[in-house]
């Protein structure tokens, strides 16, 4: 089996990616104050309604719908605030850090370690092992030498039920909560205050459902468990949703990972190890259009109501070079199972016990294999 070589001296993939962003015109990354803070002031109005139903609704199962959609309207939320940390949901930057934090609230991230592992190393380090932060497949060497307990749980995460525990596990408690040192941002201050301020809208939500609660008008719950439903059963639902899609972004038998510099290109990589998954339509529009992923992943400063318009372009600039993916089942399942371990050394996915379950990752991007016999196809 042979290695793989690092970028040639011309790479189309970033050739592609840079001329595009040059044609980009300036109003494209131009958010405004009014339509950034509208887009926010109906979500968050949504939220609260939501919330409030919950508890107040006049039936059991109008409450159970409103707990259902909560969660839809935290990710939009999230997606609102995560614009906002990237300077681009509107122009003035003291209210993209003032909406970023709230608007993060109720996905309890807090927004100093949020934009750390996010903007600093999810961006700056896309699908790069020791620096990503999400969702770093092990070799194989890598993941024999785990105790048992951690290689059963790896199997959790790769499967299509597990990757909101791994997202809420590995990035959620330990990148953003609770990150070691070397993972922590570098302003402690605003860390630990970003913290207890998502401590604070919890215990304002426990207050909020406990005086709520007492009104409710089709009780079915004791009022303690519905409190404690009614707030964490949201969250659990929504954090189970982000982490399926952060895992649809970047994770594909198509997608390579690296861990040599001399092979990684940021233009390179965010083009072809990004993924737009092409959702039915409410289901893109309610995500405020983030699974328009490249086109992001290019240029941050694009807000969320251009990057429909800025990703057909990127498509229609580099057809060949562009991850688009139209979402099934079936599509879904088929990336967890080829996507358990990777070969660094001949750029595939493998199963756990090392076979080989996709084709060189580096090959359709511009990169050849030394050895060409040893290129499966996917399955």
């Amino acid at each position: 089996m042979g290695n793989v070589s690092s970028l040639s001296s011309t790479d189309p993939a970033a050739d592609e990616a840079r001329a595009w962003r040059a044609s980009l015109p300036p109003e494209s990354r131009r958010g405004t104050d009014l339509r950034g803070s509208l887009i926010f002031a109906l979500s968050a109005a949504a939220y609260v309604l939501a919330f409030v139903g919950i508890f107040r609704l006049p039936t059991w199962w109008l409450q159970l719908t409103a707990l259902w959609i909560a969660p839809i309207i935290i990710g939009a939320l999230f997606v609102i605030g995560h614009d906002a940390c990237h300077g681009s949901l509107t122009y003035s930057g003291r209210l993209n850090r003032i909406l970023g934090r709230f608007a993060l609230l109720p996905a309890w991230h807090p927004v100093s370690s949020w934009v750390h592992s996010h903007n600093t190393l999810h961006h700056g380090w896309t699908n790069f092992k020791g620096r990503e932060p999400a969702f770093v497949p092990f070799t194989k060497a890598e993941y024999d030498r785990l105790p048992l307990w951690r290689r059963l749980l790896e199997r959790v995460y790769r499967r299509p039920v597990g990757t909101g525990l791994c997202y809420a596990v590995e990035f959620y408690f330990w990148r953003l909560l609770f990150p070691r040192r070397e993972h922590s941002p570098p302003r402690s201050l605003s860390f630990h205050l970003d913290r207890l301020l998502v401590a604070a809208f919890l215990g304002l939500q426990i207050l909020a459902g406990v005086i709520l609660v007492q009104g409710a008008p089709d009780p079915i719950l004791p009022p303690w468990l519905h409190v404690t439903v009614g707030v964490a059963v949201p969250w659990i639902l929504w954090i189970g949703f982000m982490g399926f899609i952060t895992f649809l972004q970047h994770t594909h038998p198509q997608m390579p990972w690296y861990d040599k510099e001399e092979e990684w290109s940021f233009y390179h990589v965010q083009l072809t190890s990004t993924a737009h998954v092409v959702f039915p339509w409410p289901i893109e529009r309610i995500l405020h259009n983030i699974m328009d992923h490249p086109a992001h992943h290019l240029d941050p400063a694009i807000p969320l109501y251009e990057l429909p318009r800025s990703q057909r372009k990127l498509e229609q600039a580099s057809p060949e070079h562009s991850v688009v993916i139209y979402w099934t089942p079936w599509d879904c399942l088929r990336a967890c199972a080829a996507c358990k371990l990777y070969d660094f050394e001949r750029h595939c996915w493998t199963d756990f016990a090392g076979k080989r379950t996709s084709g060189c990752t580096l090959e359709p991007f511009g990169r050849k294999a030394e050895n060409e016999t040893a290129v499966a196809s996917v399955p």
